[in-house]
Order: structure tokens, then C-alpha cells, then sequence
């Protein structure tokens, strides 16, 4: 809302001037869809440091020993954890006091698989109705399952680290979460153990295009309105992030750069190479809106939905229409006037359109 605000200066022009390590224009350096969030009629309000993505996480030696390989479909995936529940495993752990966050971002992956970029556009349009349309409703069907049959009982007592620290320690066989799982839990990895990620799949007959990477971009940078020295916070933030700083964000801080190919492959752990292999593969990011527009909604209306969905105590048909009535009311409750949407092209990254 700070753009509809007037309180965020544009960063177009200096996307536009080439930064260290690149003649390329900075703006075109970045990886697809990675300066979307913050696009707003034709202007760039906020540029990320570095690269969110959200994958499912397993342990490549647990793996071998059982002879279990990552699922390229959802049918496989879901014979995948049938195969380790009948192991005595519990196959995925959920941060589950956080489902606002982490069950939500496995869940929108879903709605993409299922119903394509189309899904995801109808949301980020804010259009009447998008999350009970059938495509969603039937994702937030498979997601209900997929928590009743699979998660691990008990799950959404814990938190982040409780649930996390049950797949480190083999409880669990794999556990969904941003690439930043690995420096969180560095300290309780035993050895031996190879954590390594692969992308939510999708199925032959959905909509969606299953190498797109369900993310967004991270630590963001802003340059206020009132800022004394605007020109030095854009020199700033184009030599901060540049393709010659890429390496050594990566070595000091383990994190992977907004700009496409840019982070080395041997600067990172054997852990974000898997994830920068999903990235490289990946034609585009996506993600939805309404959380960021409306906080008052996503504390509200989205984490009780969400909580209630993987409980079991709402049907996918009644979560859907209370996150649209919800969003239906932020809008006409709203005092700030709302950037408009950023919608992907379905055709442009390998999907039919309706």
C-alpha cells in the first residue's frame, strides 16, 4: 500500500543503467516475473536482493536407502508418500502454528499446477469469486487430502522449527518450505544427512506448467519519497545487487540472486544447487497478491481459513467463499487505492488458456 500511498520513488530509470559485473541494462538482468510485486503502471517501486523460492525438501541419502526417487507428477507423488507411510514414516511435516504462511505457499503452488497461471491471475486481478472457482476448489480438495493422509499427526501444534527439526531427524521424510530452510536448521543437521529440494509436480491433464517456481523476490529495497540522497541509494542497490556481487552473497550468506544465471553453481551448498537447478529450469515465478495488499484480511480471514482447511473443519467450497467474501470487503473497505495486477501470460510459459 505504500505505492498507492505515494511514499515509494520508482527505480525505473536506474533499472535502466547497467550494473557491475554486466553491460546489460540492470532491469533486464533479473530473472522473469521477479519485479513484479512491486510493478505498479509501468513503474518498478522495489527491487529484491535476492531469490524466494518454495520447494519441497527430502533427504537424498534416506532416498537411496529405500529406493525412492522424486516424483516428476502428482500420482507419483502421492505413491511416493504412501510408499513411506507404509515405512513406519510420517512423509511430510508442516510448520503447522504458521499454516498462514507455510501451508499457504504449498497451497497457492497447488492452485498454479491445477489451474494454471489463469488461477493465479483471476486472484492477483482480485475478481469476484476467484477462489471458488472450480480449478481452485478442486486444489484446495487435494490440498485438504494431501494434509489428512500425509501430514504428520500432531503437525499443526508445532512450530517452524519444532516441525522442521522432526524431518531432520528422519521423523518425517520431506517437508515444504523457502530456501532458507537449510541455514535455519544448519545447527541440527546431522551427518550423513543430504538435504536437497525438488519442485511441487503437477499432472498431465492440469492446466499448469510444473517447472514454473512458486516464489517471489526477498529482502526487498526501497527508496522513499522524503529520501535526502535518492541518487547514492540507487547506485547503492544496483552495486549490491550485480552479477559481480553474486558469488559473494552466495559464499558469505548462502543466498541465491534475483538476476538470472547469475549465482555460481560452486558458491552454494549442495542444497541450493538443487534449488538453483529448479530456478534454471524454471521460464517464470508466480505468486499472489491479496496477502501482501490486505494484512488485516490475510491475519483475519486467510489464517483462519487456512488453519480451518487443514483441519478438516471447512469444506474446500465454504474456504474458497470465505477468502473471496473476505477480499470482497477489503476492497470496498480500502482507503488507499490499489495497484493493478501484474497477470502473466499463460501462453508465454507453456500453458493453454480457455
Amino acid at each position: 500500500m505504500l505505492i498507492g500511498a505515494g511514499k515509494l520513488r520508482p527505480f525505473t530509470e536506474a533499472l535502466e543503467v547497467s550494473s557491475p559485473g554486466d553491460n546489460a541494462a540492470w532491469g533486464e538482468q533479473y530473472s522473469t516475473g521477479m519485479l513484479d510485486m512491486f510493478r505498479s503502471d509501468g513503474e518498478v517501486y522495489a527491487v529484491p536482493a535476492a531469490y524466494g523460492a518454495w520447494a519441497c525438501w527430502y533427504d537424498a541419502a534416506l532416498f537411496r536407502k529405500n529406493d525412492w526417487e522424486t516424483p516428476k507428477t502428482w500420482d507419483e507423488f502421492l505413491t511416493l508418500c504412501e510408499d513411506i507411510k507404509g515405512q513406519g514414516i510420517a512423509p511430510i511435516a508442516l510448520q503447522g502454528k504458521y499454516s498462514v504462511f507455510y501451508a499457504w505457499n504449498t497451497y497457492i503452488a497447488l492452485v498454479q499446477r491445477v489451474g494454471g497461471l489463469q488461477a493465479i491471475n483471476r486472484i492477483n486481478a482480485l475478481e469476484p469469486g476467484a477462489f471458488s472457482h472450480d480449478d481452485v476448489v478442486k486444489a484446495s480438495r487435494l490440498f485438504q487430502e494431501l494434509v489428512a493422509d500425509y501430514f504428520q499427526p500432531g503437525a499443526m501444534a508445532m512450530n517452524h522449527t519444532e516441525s522442521q527439526y522432526q524431518f531432520i531427524i528422519g521423523k518425517t521424510a520431506m517437508v515444504f518450505c523457502g530456501i532458507w530452510l537449510e541455514n535455519e536448521m544448519k545447527a541440527n543437521i546431522p551427518p550423513g544427512f543430504e538435504l536437497k529440494a525438488f519442485n511441487l509436480p503437477g499432472n498431465p491433464d492440469w492446466k499448469g506448467n510444473p517447472a514454473l517456481v512458486h516464489g517471489e523476490g526477498m529482502e526487498f529495497l526501497f527508496v522513499p519519497t522524503d529520501a535526502r540522497n535518492p541518487d547514492i541509494a540507487f547506485e547503492f542497490a544496483r552495486y549490491l545487487v550485480s552479477p559481480e556481487n553474486a558469488r559473494d552473497m552466495a559464499e558469505s550468506i548462502g543466498v541465491i540472486s534475483p538476476l538470472a544465471q547469475a549465482t555460481p553453481p560452486d558458491s552454494v551448498s549442495p542444497a541450493l544447487q538443487s534449488v538453483l537447478e529448479i530456478i534454471n529450469a524454471a521460464p517464470s515465478i508466480f505468486n499472489v497478491r491479496p496477502n501482501m495488499l490486505f494484512p488485516a484480511w490475510r491475519a483475519q480471514v486467510m489464517n483462519a481459513a487456512i488453519q480451518g482447511l487443514c483441519r478438516g473443519e471447512l469444506t474446500p467450497e465454504e474456504f474458497g467463499r470465505r477468502l473471496d467474501e473476505g477480499i470482497a470487503q477489503s476492497i470496498e473497505t480500502s482507503e488507499l487505492a490499489i495497484p493493478t495486477a501484474v497477470l502473466y501470460d499463460p501462453e508465454a510459459f507453456g500453458e493453454a488458456v480457455d
